[in-house]
């Protein structure tokens, strides 16, 4: 059996707290008995394996020791129980431009960061044409860390670290800074690293991005591996769980988190102009429908100065939150390659019984995982049902009745007068 490229067998960590300074020194005197911290246990008996090859996902609240295992897994921290061994040439994208000398240069902190990497002088100076081109920094290059603005060191911290080539990639939330430019080139290189093959350990809130860059998804509760399975069945319990965590109306989804970066409109990138319910026949403005209706959707859309092929993503949710349908083009392999189009998505013999939906549309690009621009629908979807169906969805069905014994026959009087 080949040997995995990540493997974690009984991790834990645990945090001393103390109330003050002198607690610590009091508590670390020769005799003392008296405890004097509060112990906090961020990961307790953690237990998995990644194959090489394969993209892992890691979701989870905040406090559930997502940051403290990538901490220990990239050598940032010591475990306090079990252990850990990574296979092959690592890197790690924890927080971008940490370790970066705010006085040098973004070339000088190029070339130290490629020294504490291991990289030789020689090796640094292949490398630096390729940090340099992918950052697009140009002339700031020379200038000091001191004057970039933090998008700017983003794009150095992530063109560092990338150009090592690693057999091991790490991310923390990578997807979460800069610009919609700058989000779309870190997707493009994550997914060339998957697609050659490459081990990849994916942190992120985004329950979309992991669903769609994942292969598999480690759950984390309270410092402990809750979940560990194919990414979309982990993500599908893990909303489950965080919608029963609260009763506020909200849009959380596996298309759109709370916390995940939103997308930002701009006049270069494709962008929904307007979204609007209608009747499937007639083609006009109709939002009322009842349970069996054939439903359309449609979408205006129009690509930018930088054109190229999009898909249509549209869902159907529940004014509390719950997404009762989602459709995208990519999925069905309709593809729209044109400057300007209308899109229509028919949803025939619709099933839903009653109640108030919106109606979200997302842009995304030819590969369906970044997304240019979110629009609702002007009006949301009523389903009026007039019928004594209960539930949120109708149904087909079929009754069988076996009978395991003949009912008893019943005598006319009469007859037996």
């Amino acid at each position: 059996m080949a040997q995995p490229a990540i493997e974690v067998w009984n991790l834990s960590k645990t945090y001393r707290l103390y109330g003050n300074p002198w607690h610590r020194v009091l508590e670390g005197l020769p005799g003392a008995k008296k405890k004097r911290h509060k112990a906090v246990h961020a990961l307790k008996d953690v237990n998995f394996h990644v194959p090489f090859g394969t993209c892992v996902g890691l979701v989870g609240g905040n406090g559930a020791g997502k940051s403290t295992l990538l901490k220990i897994l990239t050598g940032t921290t010591f475990p306090t129980g079990g252990g850990f061994r990574i296979r092959g040439r690592i890197a790690s994208l924890l927080e971008l431009g940490a370790g970066f000398n705010r006085d040098f240069t973004g070339k000088e902190n190029i070339f130290m960061n490629a020294a504490l990497m291991g990289f030789s002088r020689r090796e640094a100076m292949k490398k630096y044409d390729e940090i340099l081109e992918f950052s697009e920094l140009g002339d700031f290059i020379h200038a000091p860390i001191r004057t970039y603005s933090s998008g700017m060191v983003c794009r150095l911290g992530f063109s560092v670290a990338v150009a090592t080539d690693p057999d091991v990639l790490i991310i923390d939330e990578i997807l979460a800074v800069g610009d919609m430019h700058f989000r779309r080139k870190c997707v493009d290189r994550i997914m060339s690293y998957r697609e050659r093959g490459k081990t990849m350990f994916f942190c992120s809130h985004s329950l979309y991005d992991v669903r769609q860059i994942c292969d598999r998804a480690v759950w984390m509760k309270n410092g402990e591996v809750k979940m560990f399975d194919d990414s979309v069945i982990v993500t599908n319990e893990y909303a489950t769980y965080e919608n029963t965590l609260t009763a506020e109306a909200e849009k959380k989804t596996p298309w759109d988190d709370e916390d995940a970066p939103k997308p930002i409109h701009s006049e270069d990138h494709a962008r929904v102009v307007n979204a609007e319910l209608v009747d499937p026949v007639t083609r006009k403005p109709r939002n009322v429908f009842s349970p069996r209706d054939d439903i359309a959707v449609k979408i205006h859309v129009k690509n930018g100065k930088i054109y190229e092929p999009v898909n249509v993503a549209v869902a159907l949710m529940r004014k509390d939150g719950t997404m009762c349908m989602a459709a995208t083009s990519h999925f069905d392999n309709v593809l729209v390659e044109a400057g300007e189009a209308i899109v229509t998505l028919i949803l025939p013999d619709i099933k839903l019984l009653s109640g108030e939906f919106v109606v979200p549309i997302w842009l995304l690009d030819e590969k369906g995982v970044h997304r240019f621009h979110e629009l609702p629908c002007t009006q949301n979807l009523v389903i009026q049902n007039r019928d004594k169906e209960l539930g949120l969805f109708l149904t087909e069905r079929r009754w069988e009745v076996e009978v395991l014994e003949e009912a008893p026959t019943i005598f006319d009087s009469k007859a037996t007068s």
